[in-house]
């Protein structure tokens, strides 16, 4: 059963004492790129532990790649939210220090609390010129490139880059993983950096015929297999079972905070209790600022959705309109037709108009009909969003309990 199914088996602790053995350690890179939020003992910390698995460890390229196209952006981030800190805290000593209006604080808490936002603007300020510092001289990229000299793995050419983008199309269209998530948010062939990502890590273990361990920081469910009450079972079934087929070698995933963990607990040394404590904090946060971001996308789409509504209401409301004009028309015409019988001239003009009217009732129905069937189509999608929505949230609350 484990030899036909491999995806399905959780892993022995043998089986895990194996691969951390002999197997090759991957970076994605996200794992890399955070290394900017922790503070400088936790970065220490991971590094250190890296450098220890100096003779196990490999960079994909594409992770290297996306890891040198965003490190400025996450450098200007860092420094932003910082920024913006420092603003809050500002306007929060500026409350706290009113003597006019509540909370009505004494002289010497006053003046403890002065001394307490001078000291934590003081220690901010210096961590925004750090992150200013990076923009010129970035020690975590120096340190990176020590670590990952002769380790990363070959560029892929332009053929294979394209084999690799023909074969994700029909991989996402039957949501095949990894990276059939990056069709929500990537334009053109950015959408499959991972599956670049994930065909270096196979030609490396197929290579040296040795297992793979990847470290990522991904949470999306085309790398995890996670089971309905929000569990994180390992990597998906698919990828075990692909690496297997063909690379002939076993494959495992660990978040960063999880690499420090079983990393040091493999070396048989002392966990860094507190390094583990802010990554996953960090992480709680990431996930809380995803979930923000969803709530104002999803605030926003529902009051397009309304302006919207209120616009197909007017049009509606406007054909209806038109269509009851054109049926009273119509029926003035009719009585008209059978007061002209007398008169063939009148007749047949007035008969030419009740054929004109006819046809713009026609007209009129049909657009009305084209209307009512889009706007049934339209909220059959934006129903599927919203379910989308609250499938998301749901998830991205199992991930932050």
């Amino acid at each position: 059963m484990k030899d036909i199914f491999p995806g399905y088996s959780k892993k022995s602790d043998a089986e895990i004492k194996k691969l951390w053995d002999n197997g090759i350690i991957c970076f994605d890179a996200n794992v890399l790129l955070n290394l900017y939020r922790y503070s400088n003992d936790t970065r220490k910390a991971l590094l250190d532990l890296v450098k220890k698995f100096s003779s196990q460890i490999c960079l994909p390229h594409q992770s290297a790649l996306e890891y040198n196209r965003n490190r400025y952006e996450v450098i200007a981030d860092q420094e932003k939210a910082y920024k913006e800190f420092i603003s809050k805290i500002g306007q929060i000593e500026s409350d706290l220090q009113s003597t006019s209006k509540p909370p009505f604080l004494s002289n010497k808490l006053h003046s403890s609390l002065k001394k307490v936002f001078k000291d934590v603007n003081s220690e901010v300020e210096k961590s925004i010129k750090k992150y200013c510092d990076f923009l010129q001289d970035d020690t975590i990229y120096s340190d990176l490139t020590s670590i990952f000299e002769n380790k990363i793995t070959p560029e892929f050419s332009q053929e294979e880059l394209q084999k690799i983008y023909d074969e994700g199309e029909k991989r996402y269209e039957k949501k095949i993983p990894p990276g059939f998530e990056d069709e929500k948010t990537k334009q053109g062939n950015r959408k499959f950096g991972d599956l670049v990502l994930w065909k270096q890590i196979i030609a490396k273990g197929k290579k040296e015929k040795k297992p793979i361990i990847l470290i990522t920081d991904e949470r999306k469910k085309d790398w995890w297999w996670k089971i309905k009450d929000g569990r994180n079972m390992g990597p998906r079934q698919e990828l075990v079972e692909e690496m297997k087929k063909e690379a002939k070698v076993d494959f495992h995933m660990y978040s960063s905070e999880r690499f420090l963990s079983y990393g040091l607990d493999h070396l048989k040394e002392r966990v860094n209790r507190k390094a583990l404590e802010e990554i996953k904090e960090i992480k709680r946060a990431e996930i809380e600022e995803i979930e923000r971001i969803k709530k104002r996308q999803y605030i926003e789409f529902i009051k397009r959705k309304e302006e919207k509504a209120n616009r197909d209401r007017e049009r509606n409301n406007y054909l209806d309109h038109k269509i009851n004009v054109t049926q009273n028309k119509i029926e003035r015409h009719k009585h008209r037709q059978r007061v002209l019988e007398d008169q063939p001239f009148d007749k047949a003009n007035n008969e030419e108009e009740l054929v004109h009217l006819s046809i713009d009732l026609k007209r009129l129905e049909e657009r009305l009909e084209d209307l009512m069937k889009k706007r049934e189509y339209n909220e059959m999608k934006e129903n599927n969003i919203i379910r989308r929505f609250f499938k998301d949230f749901e998830k991205d609350n199992d991930e932050k309990n």
